[in-house]
């Protein structure tokens, strides 16, 4: 028996969520389960002038992310859907492990902004006090090399 059946990582594209990433991936891995990698583009915020330009700038960077990502599962045989969304982080994290029936959400620790911790609380921390779900947070020094291990 599988513990999980669709697990759900999140990720912001910085070198902090890779672990998160490869931690999932392995994850889902040895557990046989359904794998969906969602970015945010968090263009909330932005006065209207610059929405535009901003929402294009995000949604850009999103693909090239969810991209890089899903070659990376293909070459480690790790079957995984990509799924890209705008608006406020955690509670797109949260809105789709509720309409993915996901039964578990991995995210890394930390972040792109350490001012926007400090002004708006993590990202991380604003998930688990919403998830229907438990939520795996991965620290920076772990999750790449586990997958990397377990290849070999």
């Amino acid at each position: 028996m599988n513990i999980y059946s669709h697990i759900l990582v999140a990720t912001d594209g910085s070198k902090y969520s890779e672990p998160a990433v490869c931690y999932a991936m392995r994850l889902a891995k040895e557990s046989n389960a359904k794998l969906t990698i969602l970015h945010v583009a968090n263009v909330h915020g932005y006065v209207e002038v610059l929405w535009h330009d901003m929402k294009k700038k995000y949604k850009n960077e999103g693909e090239r992310v969810l991209e890089e990502i899903r070659e990376h599962c293909e070459n480690s045989d790790v079957k995984a859907e990509t799924l890209l969304e705008e608006g406020v982080p955690y509670l797109k994290i949260v809105e789709a492990a509720k309409k993915l029936h996901c039964d578990l959400i991995v995210m890394g620790s930390h972040g792109h902004s350490g001012l926007e911790k400090i002004l708006l609380g993590s990202v991380a921390e604003r998930v688990i006090g919403i998830s229907p779900v438990p939520v795996v947070i991965v620290p920076p020094d772990v999750g790449k090399h586990l997958l990397e291990s377990k290849e070999k």
